[in-house]
Protein backbone atom coordinates (compact mmCIF):
# COMPACT_ATOMS: atom_id res chain seq x y z
CA UNK A 1 0.00 0.00 0.00
CA UNK A 2 3.16 2.18 0.19
CA UNK A 3 2.66 2.76 -3.30
CA UNK A 4 -1.05 4.23 -3.12
CA UNK A 5 -2.32 7.76 -3.18
CA UNK A 6 -6.07 8.41 -2.52
CA UNK A 7 -7.12 11.60 -3.81
CA UNK A 8 -10.74 13.10 -2.13
CA UNK A 9 -12.22 15.88 -3.46
CA UNK A 10 -14.38 18.43 -1.47
CA UNK A 11 -13.94 18.54 2.57
CA UNK A 12 -17.39 18.99 3.80
CA UNK A 13 -18.79 15.76 5.61
CA UNK A 14 -18.28 13.06 3.02
CA UNK A 15 -14.81 14.06 2.30
CA UNK A 16 -13.75 14.14 5.87
CA UNK A 17 -14.99 11.18 6.57
CA UNK A 18 -13.81 9.47 3.31
CA UNK A 19 -10.10 10.94 4.00
CA UNK A 20 -9.67 9.77 7.59
CA UNK A 21 -11.40 6.66 6.85
CA UNK A 22 -8.51 5.91 4.26
CA UNK A 23 -5.80 6.75 6.52
CA UNK A 24 -7.27 4.93 9.04
CA UNK A 25 -7.58 1.35 7.51
CA UNK A 26 -4.79 1.90 5.12
CA UNK A 27 -1.90 4.30 7.30
CA UNK A 28 0.77 3.54 4.62
CA UNK A 29 -1.30 5.03 1.68
CA UNK A 30 -0.89 8.57 0.84
CA UNK A 31 -4.20 10.50 1.20
CA UNK A 32 -4.75 14.02 0.03
CA UNK A 33 -7.31 15.90 0.47
CA UNK A 34 -8.00 18.66 -1.99
CA UNK A 35 -10.57 21.46 -0.96
CA UNK A 36 -11.58 25.11 -2.94
CA UNK A 37 -12.54 26.17 0.64
CA UNK A 38 -9.67 27.15 2.89
CA UNK A 39 -10.26 26.42 6.75
CA UNK A 40 -10.29 23.42 8.43
CA UNK A 41 -13.75 20.67 7.85
CA UNK A 42 -16.75 21.73 9.66
CA UNK A 43 -20.23 20.80 10.31
CA UNK A 44 -22.55 22.97 7.77
CA UNK A 45 -25.64 21.59 10.08
CA UNK A 46 -24.87 23.40 12.99
CA UNK A 47 -25.02 26.81 10.95
CA UNK A 48 -28.29 27.67 11.98
CA UNK A 49 -27.15 27.51 15.46
CA UNK A 50 -23.72 29.54 15.09
CA UNK A 51 -25.87 32.50 13.07
CA UNK A 52 -28.86 32.66 16.17
CA UNK A 53 -25.34 32.95 18.42
CA UNK A 54 -25.83 29.82 20.45
CA UNK A 55 -22.67 28.49 19.47
CA UNK A 56 -18.99 29.71 19.41
CA UNK A 57 -17.49 29.73 15.80
CA UNK A 58 -15.33 27.12 17.36
CA UNK A 59 -17.67 24.35 17.62
CA UNK A 60 -18.39 23.83 14.05
CA UNK A 61 -15.31 22.17 13.15
CA UNK A 62 -14.65 19.09 13.07
CA UNK A 63 -11.35 19.50 14.01
CA UNK A 64 -8.18 21.48 13.84
CA UNK A 65 -6.04 21.60 10.63
CA UNK A 66 -3.39 20.02 13.16
CA UNK A 67 -5.57 17.05 13.56
CA UNK A 68 -4.65 16.39 10.08
CA UNK A 69 -1.15 17.08 10.45
CA UNK A 70 -0.81 14.47 13.04
CA UNK A 71 -3.14 11.72 10.71
CA UNK A 72 -0.35 12.14 7.97
CA UNK A 73 -3.32 13.35 6.17
CA UNK A 74 -2.57 16.23 3.44
CA UNK A 75 -5.38 18.50 2.96
CA UNK A 76 -4.99 21.31 -0.05
CA UNK A 77 -7.13 24.25 1.04
CA UNK A 78 -8.30 26.64 -1.66
CA UNK A 79 -7.56 24.94 -4.42
CA UNK A 80 -9.51 24.34 -7.12
CA UNK A 81 -10.07 20.80 -9.22
CA UNK A 82 -11.00 22.20 -12.82
CA UNK A 83 -10.92 18.64 -14.41
CA UNK A 84 -10.41 14.70 -14.70
CA UNK A 85 -8.69 12.50 -16.75
CA UNK A 86 -9.87 9.12 -16.07
CA UNK A 87 -7.58 7.40 -18.45
CA UNK A 88 -4.30 9.24 -16.83
CA UNK A 89 -5.74 8.64 -13.35
CA UNK A 90 -5.42 12.58 -12.67
CA UNK A 91 -6.96 15.79 -12.08
CA UNK A 92 -6.05 19.33 -12.92
CA UNK A 93 -5.96 22.17 -10.33
CA UNK A 94 -7.16 25.56 -11.33
CA UNK A 95 -3.38 26.98 -11.54
CA UNK A 96 -2.51 24.08 -14.06
CA UNK A 97 -0.97 21.35 -11.73
CA UNK A 98 -1.79 17.72 -12.17
CA UNK A 99 -2.19 15.57 -9.26
CA UNK A 100 -2.28 11.58 -10.55
CA UNK A 101 -4.19 8.91 -7.91
CA UNK A 102 -4.37 5.43 -7.89
CA UNK A 103 -7.53 6.05 -6.26
CA UNK A 104 -10.35 9.03 -5.91
CA UNK A 105 -13.25 9.63 -3.91
CA UNK A 106 -15.22 13.03 -5.46
CA UNK A 107 -17.11 14.35 -2.46
CA UNK A 108 -17.55 18.42 -4.17
CA UNK A 109 -20.66 19.14 -2.57
CA UNK A 110 -23.67 21.06 -3.57
CA UNK A 111 -24.23 24.50 -4.32
CA UNK A 112 -27.55 26.79 -3.56
CA UNK A 113 -29.83 26.20 -6.05
CA UNK A 114 -31.49 29.53 -6.76
CA UNK A 115 -34.83 28.93 -9.40
CA UNK A 116 -34.02 30.96 -12.96
CA UNK A 117 -36.47 33.56 -12.38
CA UNK A 118 -35.30 35.06 -8.91
CA UNK A 119 -31.79 34.83 -10.44
CA UNK A 120 -31.82 38.44 -11.63
CA UNK A 121 -32.70 39.14 -7.82
CA UNK A 122 -29.48 36.85 -6.73
CA UNK A 123 -27.74 39.59 -5.55
CA UNK A 124 -30.12 40.86 -2.83
CA UNK A 125 -30.29 37.19 -1.15
CA UNK A 126 -28.62 34.96 0.83
CA UNK A 127 -27.71 31.80 0.76
CA UNK A 128 -26.82 29.25 3.53
CA UNK A 129 -23.95 26.40 2.53
CA UNK A 130 -20.35 27.80 3.76
CA UNK A 131 -19.18 29.52 7.12
CA UNK A 132 -18.51 32.55 4.82
CA UNK A 133 -22.28 32.69 4.21
CA UNK A 134 -22.94 31.77 8.14
CA UNK A 135 -20.75 34.88 8.79
CA UNK A 136 -22.61 37.04 6.68
CA UNK A 137 -25.97 35.83 8.39
CA UNK A 138 -24.51 36.80 11.43
CA UNK A 139 -23.92 40.41 10.45
CA UNK A 140 -26.75 41.41 9.40
CA UNK A 141 -29.56 40.11 11.74
CA UNK A 142 -27.55 42.25 14.43
CA UNK A 143 -28.82 45.09 12.69
CA UNK A 144 -32.55 42.92 10.90
CA UNK A 145 -35.76 43.11 12.64
CA UNK A 146 -37.58 40.91 9.79
CA UNK A 147 -36.49 37.95 7.52
CA UNK A 148 -38.09 36.75 4.47
CA UNK A 149 -37.45 33.23 4.03
CA UNK A 150 -37.87 31.60 0.25
CA UNK A 151 -38.47 28.18 -0.16
CA UNK A 152 -38.78 25.50 1.84
CA UNK A 153 -35.71 22.94 2.08
CA UNK A 154 -34.48 21.01 5.26
CA UNK A 155 -31.65 23.91 6.22
CA UNK A 156 -34.81 27.03 5.90
CA UNK A 157 -36.64 25.35 8.52
CA UNK A 158 -34.23 24.85 11.27
CA UNK A 159 -33.04 28.62 9.92
CA UNK A 160 -36.46 30.03 10.96
CA UNK A 161 -35.91 28.10 14.23
CA UNK A 162 -32.76 29.73 14.86
CA UNK A 163 -34.28 33.41 13.78
CA UNK A 164 -37.49 32.73 15.92
CA UNK A 165 -35.73 32.38 18.80
CA UNK A 166 -34.23 35.79 18.28
CA UNK A 167 -37.40 36.98 18.27
CA UNK A 168 -37.24 37.82 14.47
CA UNK A 169 -40.23 38.91 12.52
CA UNK A 170 -40.54 36.04 9.96
CA UNK A 171 -42.42 35.62 6.73
CA UNK A 172 -42.16 32.54 4.94
CA UNK A 173 -42.91 32.39 1.21
CA UNK A 174 -44.22 28.36 0.00
CA UNK A 175 -44.69 27.54 -3.73
CA UNK A 176 -44.30 24.02 -5.96
CA UNK A 177 -39.97 24.42 -5.77
CA UNK A 178 -40.33 24.97 -1.98
CA UNK A 179 -38.85 20.79 -1.66
CA UNK A 180 -37.03 20.39 -4.36
CA UNK A 181 -35.44 17.94 -5.88
CA UNK A 182 -38.70 16.48 -4.02
CA UNK A 183 -42.32 16.90 -5.54
CA UNK A 184 -44.46 19.04 -3.75
CA UNK A 185 -48.48 18.96 -3.54
CA UNK A 186 -51.30 21.30 -2.07
CA UNK A 187 -51.56 18.92 0.82
CA UNK A 188 -47.77 19.16 1.51
CA UNK A 189 -47.52 22.87 1.39
CA UNK A 190 -50.82 23.62 3.65
CA UNK A 191 -49.55 21.22 5.92
CA UNK A 192 -46.04 22.87 6.06
CA UNK A 193 -47.92 26.50 5.74
CA UNK A 194 -50.10 25.37 9.10
CA UNK A 195 -47.45 24.18 11.03
CA UNK A 196 -45.24 27.75 10.16
CA UNK A 197 -47.95 29.46 11.03
CA UNK A 198 -48.55 27.69 14.60
CA UNK A 199 -45.13 29.22 15.67
CA UNK A 200 -45.91 33.00 14.75
CA UNK A 201 -44.26 32.89 11.03
CA UNK A 202 -46.25 34.80 8.23
CA UNK A 203 -46.89 32.10 5.98
CA UNK A 204 -47.13 33.37 2.26
CA UNK A 205 -48.84 30.44 -0.29
CA UNK A 206 -49.28 31.08 -4.31
CA UNK A 207 -47.36 33.99 -4.60
CA UNK A 208 -44.61 34.76 -7.52
CA UNK A 209 -42.20 38.01 -7.07
CA UNK A 210 -42.40 40.32 -9.40
CA UNK A 211 -39.35 42.22 -8.32
CA UNK A 212 -36.89 43.12 -5.61
CA UNK A 213 -35.57 46.22 -4.65
CA UNK A 214 -33.38 47.84 -1.57
CA UNK A 215 -35.27 50.18 -0.42
CA UNK A 216 -32.59 51.37 2.24
CA UNK A 217 -29.14 50.08 3.65
CA UNK A 218 -31.30 47.34 5.99
CA UNK A 219 -34.27 46.53 4.02
CA UNK A 220 -35.73 44.98 0.73
CA UNK A 221 -38.66 45.76 -0.66
CA UNK A 222 -40.28 42.45 -1.90
CA UNK A 223 -43.49 42.68 -4.81
CA UNK A 224 -45.04 39.81 -4.93
CA UNK A 225 -48.47 39.25 -7.15
CA UNK A 226 -50.80 40.54 -4.38
CA UNK A 227 -49.21 41.97 -1.98
CA UNK A 228 -45.50 43.41 -0.93
CA UNK A 229 -43.24 42.24 1.59
CA UNK A 230 -40.28 44.60 3.23
CA UNK A 231 -37.71 42.76 5.05
CA UNK A 232 -34.37 43.08 6.83
CA UNK A 233 -32.78 40.06 4.64
CA UNK A 234 -34.27 37.43 2.23
CA UNK A 235 -33.04 34.17 2.52
CA UNK A 236 -32.99 31.63 -0.99
CA UNK A 237 -33.29 28.29 0.11
CA UNK A 238 -34.42 26.23 -2.78
CA UNK A 239 -32.16 23.14 -1.72
CA UNK A 240 -28.65 21.79 -3.93
CA UNK A 241 -26.92 21.66 -6.86
CA UNK A 242 -24.42 18.86 -7.32
CA UNK A 243 -21.49 21.26 -8.08
CA UNK A 244 -19.71 19.17 -10.37
CA UNK A 245 -19.87 21.51 -13.31
CA UNK A 246 -16.02 20.57 -13.61
CA UNK A 247 -16.55 16.94 -14.61
CA UNK A 248 -18.23 17.71 -17.91
CA UNK A 249 -16.61 15.75 -20.53
CA UNK A 250 -14.83 13.69 -18.23
CA UNK A 251 -16.18 10.61 -19.19
CA UNK A 252 -18.68 10.19 -15.92
CA UNK A 253 -22.67 9.44 -16.16
CA UNK A 254 -23.96 12.62 -14.77
CA UNK A 255 -27.77 13.45 -14.25
CA UNK A 256 -28.47 15.61 -11.86
CA UNK A 257 -25.65 14.07 -9.98
CA UNK A 258 -23.13 11.89 -10.55
CA UNK A 259 -24.37 8.30 -11.47
CA UNK A 260 -23.28 5.82 -8.69
CA UNK A 261 -23.98 2.44 -8.06
CA UNK A 262 -25.21 1.10 -4.67
CA UNK A 263 -21.61 1.11 -3.80
CA UNK A 264 -21.13 4.30 -4.95
CA UNK A 265 -18.73 3.34 -7.81
CA UNK A 266 -18.84 5.53 -10.73
CA UNK A 267 -18.58 2.79 -13.39
CA UNK A 268 -14.58 2.84 -13.36
CA UNK A 269 -12.50 0.95 -11.06
CA UNK A 270 -10.96 2.92 -8.22
CA UNK A 271 -13.25 5.99 -8.62
CA UNK A 272 -16.17 6.79 -6.52
CA UNK A 273 -18.57 9.77 -5.86
CA UNK A 274 -20.42 10.33 -2.68
CA UNK A 275 -22.20 12.89 -0.68
CA UNK A 276 -24.34 15.62 -2.01
CA UNK A 277 -23.14 15.49 -5.81
CA UNK A 278 -23.76 11.69 -6.15
CA UNK A 279 -26.96 10.03 -7.11
CA UNK A 280 -27.14 6.56 -5.86
CA UNK A 281 -28.65 3.75 -8.12
CA UNK A 282 -31.46 1.25 -5.66
CA UNK A 283 -31.92 -2.25 -7.12
CA UNK A 284 -35.33 -2.74 -5.61
CA UNK A 285 -37.32 0.91 -7.15
CA UNK A 286 -34.61 0.39 -10.23
CA UNK A 287 -33.88 4.33 -9.79
CA UNK A 288 -31.66 6.26 -8.64
CA UNK A 289 -32.23 8.45 -5.20
CA UNK A 290 -30.64 11.40 -3.33
CA UNK A 291 -29.03 11.65 -0.06
CA UNK A 292 -29.57 14.74 2.09
CA UNK A 293 -28.33 15.68 5.16
CA UNK A 294 -25.10 15.77 7.86
CA UNK A 295 -25.37 12.25 8.86
CA UNK A 296 -26.21 10.36 5.51
CA UNK A 297 -23.16 12.14 3.90
CA UNK A 298 -20.81 10.96 6.78
CA UNK A 299 -21.56 7.49 6.56
CA UNK A 300 -22.17 7.76 2.55
CA UNK A 301 -18.06 8.96 3.00
CA UNK A 302 -17.19 6.07 4.71
CA UNK A 303 -18.45 3.68 2.66
CA UNK A 304 -17.30 5.36 -0.44
CA UNK A 305 -13.69 4.81 1.62
CA UNK A 306 -13.71 1.52 2.50
CA UNK A 307 -15.03 0.20 -1.31
CA UNK A 308 -12.16 1.94 -2.58
CA UNK A 309 -10.37 -0.50 -0.38
CA UNK A 310 -11.21 -3.22 -1.81
CA UNK A 311 -14.35 -3.97 0.48
CA UNK A 312 -17.90 -4.87 -0.56
CA UNK A 313 -20.27 -2.63 1.54
CA UNK A 314 -23.39 -1.77 -0.16
CA UNK A 315 -25.53 1.58 0.42
CA UNK A 316 -28.87 0.46 2.38
CA UNK A 317 -31.44 2.57 1.79
CA UNK A 318 -35.41 1.28 2.99
CA UNK A 319 -37.66 1.71 -0.48
CA UNK A 320 -40.06 3.60 1.77
CA UNK A 321 -37.48 6.40 3.45
CA UNK A 322 -35.21 6.89 0.70
CA UNK A 323 -34.75 10.29 1.58
CA UNK A 324 -34.21 9.74 5.26
CA UNK A 325 -32.44 12.23 6.73
CA UNK A 326 -31.26 12.18 10.48
CA UNK A 327 -34.23 11.01 11.53
CA UNK A 328 -36.54 12.96 9.35
CA UNK A 329 -38.36 10.86 6.17
CA UNK A 330 -37.61 13.55 3.86
CA UNK A 331 -40.01 12.00 0.90
CA UNK A 332 -42.58 12.32 3.13
CA UNK A 333 -42.14 15.66 5.44
CA UNK A 334 -39.26 17.07 6.99
CA UNK A 335 -41.60 20.35 8.74
CA UNK A 336 -43.35 17.65 10.93
CA UNK A 337 -41.15 18.36 13.89
CA UNK A 338 -40.73 22.26 13.67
Amino acid sequence: MAEEHFVVVGNGPAGHHAAMTLKERAPAAEVTVISRHRGSAYRPHLLPDFIAGKIPEAALYVCPTDSYKEKDVKVRTGQKVVGLDLKEQSVALDHKEIVRFTGLVIAAGGKPRIPEPLLVFRELMLTLKTLEDARVWREKLSRSESVLIMGGDLTSFAVTKSLLDLNKKVYFMLDKEAFWPLRSDRTMLEEAGHRLSRRGVEVLLDRRVKSIARVSNRACEVQLNGDRVRAGIIGAFFGLVPDIRFLVGSGLRIDRGILVDEYLNVGCAGVFATGDCAQIYHPEIRDYWVSIGHDNAGNLGRTSALNLLGENVRVEAAQESIFEVQGIRVNTSWWMEF
